[in-house]
């Protein structure tokens, strides 16, 4: 006899719902805490501070150190200016000439009328002294040995102009010499120890050449 077979009609479980995939967290979840915030951003303000300072400090050393150079030149300047109207001690005079300024001097030992003097200096590539100022009229009287001997120098007097005129041609300024004695036709001047005064052309006297230094 055969054994009846049971059937059992297996059914699928109802499906659940899909696993759900765990919820994701809020952005700010992993930002750093408020107040390292507001350090960091202290800190950032800080560095741009310190670099504009040095920026700055950068700037102002670099104007001061122009503006140091260009009054040490402004300063230059004015020397190099003053020490031209000085007696310079590197003049090239020959051994019987004497220096002064921009110029060599000689006092001649002879005598004679003061064209004589014009031309001796001229033959010594030199002419009759031309005074500029006060201070190289005391140089010459200083440099006058005696007392009682006058020397001729590049001055006449131009009765046509009415006036004292040096052999360069310019006129001579009233404040440079105070000129004694007659101005008439034919005057000269000669220097001594103690005055300027104005002569006879043709009177004797010794005189006094200037020429440039080599």
């Amino acid at each position: 006899m055969d054994t009846p077979r049971v059937c059992s009609k297996v059914e699928d479980p109802t499906p659940g719902p899909p696993c759900a995939s765990p919820p994701s967290r809020p952005p700010d979840t992993c930002r750093c805490p408020r107040s390292h915030r507001l350090a960091l951003e202290l800190s950032c303000a800080g560095l741009i501070l310190l670099l504009l300072t040095v920026i700055g400090l950068s700037v102002l050393v670099r104007v001061l150190i122009q503006k140091s150079s260009i009054e040490k030149c402004r300063v230059y300047i004015p020397r190099i200016a003053a020490s031209s109207t000085e007696s310079p001690v590197h003049l090239m005079c020959p051994n019987d000439w004497l220096p002064h300024r921009s110029k060599c001097i000689q006092f001649s030992q002879e005598s004679s009328v003061w064209k004589e003097g014009l031309s001796d200096c001229a033959r010594k590539g030199a002419t009759l002294l031309l005074i500029q100022d006060q201070e190289e009229l005391r140089f010459v009287k200083d440099s006058i040995k005696e007392k009682s001997n006058s020397f001729w120098i590049g001055l006449n007097y131009s009765m046509s102009e009415k006036h004292w005129r040096w052999i360069n041609g310019s006129t001579l300024s009233s404040d440079v010499l105070n000129i004694t004695g007659d101005f008439k036709r034919n005057s000269c001047v000669a220097v001594s120890k103690d005055k300027v005064v104005s002569e006879n052309c043709a009177s004797d006297h010794k005189w006094i050449c200037q020429k440039d230094p080599k």
